[in-house]
């Protein structure tokens, strides 16, 4: 039987895989960003010899554009050579007021303002050696060149111009750097998937940081003379005239009222007598604004049925380049973000702005935390230079001996005092609603009081026209013998009840003193005994006419 033959290994599998593709050779590395954002400038001049890196040259911005933040190292240098030129140091003064250390783009630059501050302050002189000197005992002389030889050609870059100029120039940019640091780090966070509220908040607190750092309020500072003194003989007016002031410039205006007695309606005269439609808001001028912002928070619908009986096809142009709607309750309460007010009249590119109504732009007037939130949004935007009218409410009256009874102090306002408290002035309208003949009565005023008076409706319209008023002058010039301060008091504000307060009798004796002060009338005794008041008759004849002096 023959030998068995040993068994032979099978043969491997069959590797069907393809061959392995052949890759492509390995990109160039990429240069690092610090070398791909460095500033052009910084690079050239000799001063800067080492770039300070910051969260930016090393975040990961990959399809984002590259371009270098804005600078301005041109305006650095021309205000750093005028405030060294100048030996009453006034330009460094202004400068200081608009711009700190961290606004320049150049770390040479920012040591060589903080030195010129020290020697200022220090009454010391701030030419190019002394300068020298003083660098080089801190140890910063080095980036200014061997010897500090380039302090030179600094104090030689100076040809002339406002340091205030070169100051806002270089605010401008540094403000520039601020939102292109805030726009890479949302874009960021945009790739990453961060939360939106957080990418949100990142806006919010740009803004409230903008309005509380010391250089963004740098140019408010005033020095006491100017503030006190330079005072305008009257009251700058954005609705009124003389004494006459229901809106000042720089002050809130408030109308209240019930519902249905003509707020919306002559809010609305006001702002169509500031954009031009309108010669005048019950026969008062309204000074012009470029653009209005109207917050149509409180039913839209019906505020634009309410323009629509003033505006005409004709009016389209201006209505569209020079009003601006919001609809609808603000995008944040004004609790949670007293500073969205300001960011819509920006975004609006507005210079004045109305909030119809107040109750809808906080969830809770009547608390503190509601009132304050209210007077901080509006106060923001004042500061900014930009006018605010809000309409409001009275305080809803029961049934008892008070019931429908005209409002006659700040305190029957709806909502916290702090509401009333930051409005230069506030304007009361009562009467039934509907009714064409309402009352006004200005119960803060920012200069005279205006009226009392009664208004009359047109609704058809939209127009309002004082209906009737008190004419002091008439009264006194037909009064049986001295008009006392509370007869005159009684006229104008007693009506169906003839009565007059304290307060109300002090306001008509001011009224009577100022026509004294003006010659046309004169004060005299009433009488000595107790409770006696002083009189005064009219310096002129029922006609008019005043009797000739010599």
């Amino acid at each position: 039987m023959p030998a068995p033959q040993p068994l032979r290994a099978a043969p491997p599998p069959l590797d069907r895989r393809p061959p392995p593709a052949r890759l492509p050779p390995p990109a160039p590395p990429r240069p690092h960003l610090s070398a791909r954002r460095t500033h052009p400038f910084l690079r050239s001049h000799p001063v800067q010899t080492v770039r300070h890196l910051d969260h930016r040259a090393t975040a990961d911005t990959d399809g984002l554009p590259l371009t270098p933040p804005p600078g301005d190292p041109a305006s650095e240098r021309a205000l750093l050579a005028a405030c060294i030129h100048d030996k009453h140091h006034r330009e460094y003064d202004e400068a200081a007021a608009i711009i700190t250390r961290d606004d320049f783009t150049v770390p040479a630059y920012a040591v060589l303002w903080d030195v010129l501050g020290d020697q200022i302050r220090d009454q010391r002189p701030t030419d190019p050696d002394t300068l020298r000197v003083e660098l080089d005992r801190r140890g910063e002389l080095r980036p200014f060149g061997p010897g500090g030889g380039h302090l030179h050609e600094i104090a030689d870059a100076y040809s002339g111009g406002s340091a205030e100029y070169f100051a806002e120039a270089i605010r401008r940019t540094s403000r520039l750097r601020d939102l292109d640091d805030l726009t890479t780090r949302i874009k960021a966070g945009i790739h990453t998937g961060r939360d939106l509220e957080e990418l949100e908040g990142l806006i919010t607190r740009h803004v409230d940081d903008r309005a509380t750092t010391p250089a963004s309020s740098g140019s408010r500072f005033v020095d006491g003379a100017s503030f006190i003194l330079d005072l305008p003989d009257d009251v700058p007016a954005v609705w009124g005239e003389g004494d006459n002031v229901l809106w000042a410039e720089g002050e809130a205006l408030l109308i209240a009222g019930p519902a249905g007695v003509g707020k919306t309606t002559i809010a609305q005269q006001v702002v169509l007598a500031a954009i031009g439609l309108r010669p005048h808001a019950l026969g008062y001028p309204v000074r012009p604004v470029k653009r209005f912002l109207y917050l149509a928070s409180d039913r839209p619908a019906q505020a634009a049925r309410s323009f629509a009986r003033m505006v005409s096809e004709e009016d389209r142009d201006i209505v569209r380049d020079r009003l601006v709607f919001w609809k609808g309750p603000p995008p944040t309460d004004f609790i949670k973000d007293p500073g969205t007010l300001l960011r819509l009249c920006r975004q609006a590119g507005a210079d004045a702005v109305c909030l119809d109504s107040l109750k809808d732009m906080a969830g809770e007037l009547a608390s503190e935390e509601g009132g304050q939130a209210i007077n901080s949004a509006i106060q923001r935007t004042l500061v900014e230079g930009i006018e605010v009218l809000g309409l409001h409410h009275h305080r809803k009256q029961g049934g008892g001996k008070d019931g429908g009874k005209e409002p006659t102090s700040l305190d029957e306002l709806y909502g916290s005092t702090w509401i009333t408290a930051g409005a230069g002035s506030v304007v009361s309208l009562y009467g039934a609603a509907g009714d064409p003949i309402v009352n006004l009565r200005h119960l803060k005023q920012p200069a005279g009081e205006c009226g009392p008076w009664r208004l009359k409706h047109d609704h058809p319209a939209g127009a309002t026209a004082i209906w009737h008023e008190v004419d002091v002058l008439d009264v006194l010039a037909h009064a049986r013998g001295p008009l006392t301060a509370q007869q005159l008091a009684i006229q104008i504000y007693g009506g169906e009840k003839g009565k007059a307060t304290a307060p109300e009798t002090e306001k008509a004796r001011r009224r009577l003193d100022q026509l004294v002060e003006k010659g046309l009338a004169h004060k005299i005794a009433n009488g000595g005994g107790r409770g006696a008041q002083a009189g005064y008759v009219a310096a002129f004849s029922p006609n008019g006419e005043l009797p000739e002096t010599d």
